[in-house]
C-alpha cells in the first residue's frame, strides 16, 4: 500500500535476505578496486593494524602511559598542594578572626581603662583645685590678717604719736604755769 503523505517513499518489496547480501557485495565490489583480493577498506585496516604494532614495538604506548602517569602524578601533587594551601588559608583565616577578636577585646579594655583613668584624673583635678583654692584662701586670709595687724600697729603708732604730741602741747602749756610754781618751790627751799 502506498502512503498518502507527501514525500513518503512508495512501498518496495524487500529483496530476500540472501539476495540482499549478494547485491550489496556486488555493488561494493563494483565501486572499489581490489588488490590481492582485498579492497581499500581492508588495506586501510591492515595499515592501521601495522601502524599500531609498530607503535607498540617502539614503546610509544609505554611513553604515552608514562606521560599520562606523570601528568596524573602532577595533578595529584597539585591537588595535594591546593588542599594544603586551603588548610593553611583556613588556619590563617581562623587566626585572623581570633586576632581580630583579641584586638576588639583589647580595644574595649583600653577604652574602659581610659574612661576609668579619665574619671580619676578629673577627680584628682577637682581635689587639687579644691586644695589650691583652700591654700590660696588661707594665704589671702593670712595676708589680710597681716595687713590688719600692720594697719592696727600703724594706727597705734599714730595714736601714740598724737598722744605724745598732745601731751607735749599740754605740758608745754602747763610748763609755763609749772615753771612759776617750780621757781617758787625752789625759792621756798632756800628759805628753809
Amino acid at each position: 500500500m502506498a502512503d498518502a503523505t507527501p514525500g513518503a517513499m512508495p512501498d518496495v518489496a524487500d529483496p530476500a535476505p540472501a539476495e540482499s547480501g549478494t547485491i550489496a557485495e556486488a555493488e561494493h565490489a563494483a565501486g572499489h578496486e581490489t588488490l590481492l583480493g582485498l579492497d581499500s577498506y581492508a588495506w586501510v585496516g591492515l595499515a592501521f593494524a601495522a601502524f599500531l604494532i609498530l607503535l607498540w614495538r617502539l614503546g610509544a604506548f609505554r611513553m604515552i602511559g608514562s606521560a599520562l602517569d606523570a601528568q596524573a602524578e602532577k595533578v595529584k601533587a597539585d591537588l595535594a598542594e591546593a588542599a594544603q594551601l586551603k588548610a593553611e588559608a583556613q588556619a590563617l583565616k581562623t587566626r585572623a578572626a581570633a586576632d581580630a577578636a583579641d584586638a576588639e577585646a583589647s580595644a574595649k579594655a583600653m577604652i574602659a581603662n581610659a574612661e576609668v583613668e579619665a574619671r580619676r584624673i578629673v577627680e584628682q583635678a577637682a581635689t587639687d583645685a579644691g586644695e589650691a583654692i583652700a591654700r590660696r584662701t588661707r594665704l589671702a586670709e593670712d595676708r589680710i590678717a597681716a595687713e590688719a595687724r600692720a594697719a592696727e600697729a600703724e594706727l597705734r603708732a599714730r595714736a601714740a604719736d598724737i598722744t605724745v604730741k598732745a601731751a607735749e602741747v599740754l605740758l608745754a602749756g602747763r610748763s609755763k604755769e609749772l615753771a612759776g610754781l617750780t621757781d617758787a618751790a625752789i625759792s621756798g627751799l632756800d628759805r628753809r
